[in-house]
């Protein structure tokens, strides 16, 4: 009675520590949904913020552009004073007095660029310089003189003379291209439509880590399910072989097939192995597409089903397959391979460039020997320059064919995303119709099994049937569960890529 008491006593502790350890497991486990996978995904992953990253690029690369056409780039540049100090061996009064001079020097510079390019696709450069220099060079002073008896004779006297010069002068220069398509306005039509491709990539990029997520999320999920039948499996075939020992035991049985059913056992325990390790790595996948600690103890659920759009849904969204992502994509792939091809055979044509320029400036100057001086400078240019290729060995109408088989493969790619479109959008909303439905009947299918599983956990508890029967309908319960969550992870994939076809 006392062993019997103590025994179902250390029962009821070992219960207790382990519904304690279970709490505790439970507490630290951290609730996840599809939804929180995707945003955590999407927002606040290295791999979401480069596909945000490579938007924001080419956006703020394409309004630079733009902006340059209308206001322009502003730049000081500068120089720090420059001391610098020459000794030169030269003349002095004469071709053959020469003497060793030091010279003397301290230079600042400064100006302000503004860099506009124009409409016209020239580009006009307002250039304001700030010049202040002081020089320190020898000056050879001359002095006539009269003797007491009426002679003349010269002396030279050297000296240094200080000189500080301070200039201000504005210079605007244009350069225009003639007979050529403007850089400028390529460059601006080049950064739209990488804008524009840039934005379909990034939907695209979205959808395919939605998908990626989604495919990753719902594989744990059956992963686990899976985990759990072939725990079932092992239990079940832990007790054939107990059965076929006993069997074995009472000559009942041949040794040949208990070896078989402790074989059956070994091999259900490896699948159950193998099945623990691949729902750790699937885990650790999962973590670490979401940036989070390997380690971490993620508690899924199953997704919430959502419906497939209607029918109006479904005609109105075949309707729209002009505004697809792939078509705008290929659109302007193709906009900007034809603009290639036209500006590099205006490049083997006759082309010319209109040049003008004018500067003005004024300043002082002083000296200490003498008055201040007044410094007003002008200049005016203009030349037009031409250049006409006669012969290159071919290799300009190489380059012009290259340049135009891009563009012929960027319209093919064009007028076949056009053609496949329409069918696509069909075919995706005819598949989320016929895989809600195989959910539908999947799902009464879990029902049904369910329901087998209820009775038999009844009639196991009454003795009417085995251990045995109750893992088996145990095992098909999770066979239908996990058909369903394969089934729901194709409908979600195909329901995140039709909404990744579309811009809106």
């Amino acid at each position: 009675m006392r062993r019997s008491v103590s025994h179902k006593f250390s029962r009821l502790v070992a219960l207790i520590l382990m519904l304690a350890v279970c709490l505790i497991s439970s507490g630290n486990a951290r609730e996840l949904t599809l939804n929180q996978a995707l945003d955590q995904a999407l927002g606040h992953t290295a791999r979401g913020g480069m596909i945000k990253g490579n938007l924001e690029v080419a956006e703020q690369q394409y309004k630079a552009r733009r902006i340059n056409m209308f206001l322009p780039e502003i730049s000081i540049n500068g120089s720090l004073p420059t001391y610098s100090r020459d000794n030169s061996y030269r003349a002095f009064n004469n071709a053959f007095d020469r003497r060793l001079f030091e010279t003397t020097n301290l230079d600042f510079n400064s100006f302000i660029e503004l860099k506009q390019s124009l409409i016209t696709g020239g580009t006009l450069t307002a250039t304001a310089d700030l010049t202040k220099n002081d020089y320190e060079y020898p000056f050879n002073e001359i002095d006539m003189r009269i003797d007491e008896f009426g002679d003349t004779s010269y002396v030279t006297t050297r000296r240094f003379v200080t000189e500080d010069t301070r200039q201000g002068s504005f210079r605007f220069s244009l350069d225009q291209p003639l007979f050529r398509p403007s850089q400028v306005k390529y460059d601006l039509h080049n950064r739209r439509d990488d804008y524009e491709i840039a934005k379909m990539t990034h939907i695209e990029e979205r959808a395919t880590l939605k998908k990626e997520m989604t495919e990753a999320y719902m594989s744990v999920l059956q992963s686990t399910i899976s985990l759990e039948m072939t725990a079932d499996k092992l239990e079940k075939a832990k007790l054939r072989t107990a059965i076929d020992s006993a069997k074995l035991a009472d000559g009942v049985l041949s040794e040949e097939d208990y070896l078989l059913s402790a074989s059956d056992r070994l091999d259900a325990e490896l699948e159950h192995f193998e099945k623990r390790t691949e729902t750790e790595e699937l885990r650790r996948e999962l973590a670490t597409l979401l940036d989070m600690d390997i380690d971490i103890d993620l508690e899924l659920s199953e997704p919430v089903l959502t419906p497939p759009p209607d029918q109006d849904a479904r005609d109105r969204l075949a309707e729209a397959w002009e505004q697809t992502v792939p078509i705008n994509k290929a659109r302007h792939q193709f906009d900007k391979a034809e603009r290639q091809a036209g500006f590099s055979a205006s490049g083997h044509r006759i082309t010319g460039d209109l040049k003008a320029s004018y500067q003005f400036g004024r300043g002082d100057v002083y000296k200490d020997y003498a008055d201040d001086e007044k410094i007003e400078t002008s200049g005016l240019s203009i030349s037009l320059q031409f250049r006409v290729p006669l012969w290159d060995g071919g290799a300009g109408s190489a380059a012009t064919k290259a340049a135009r088989y891009e563009a012929e493969q960027a319209r093919y790619e064009y007028m076949r995303a056009e053609r496949s479109a329409q069918a696509q959008i069909i075919n995706l909303c005819n598949q989320l119709d016929v895989s809600y439905q195989r959910l539908d009947i999947k799902r009464q299918q879990i029902d049904l099994a369910g329901n087998r599983l209820d009775i038999a956990k009844t009639r196991h508890e009454d003795g009417q049937i085995s251990m045995l029967t109750l893992l088996e309908s145990r095992i098909f319960y999770l066979e239908s569960k996990n058909s369903y969550l394969d089934e729901l992870k194709s409908y979600l994939v195909n329901q995140i890529e039709l909404e990744g076809k579309f811009i809106n």
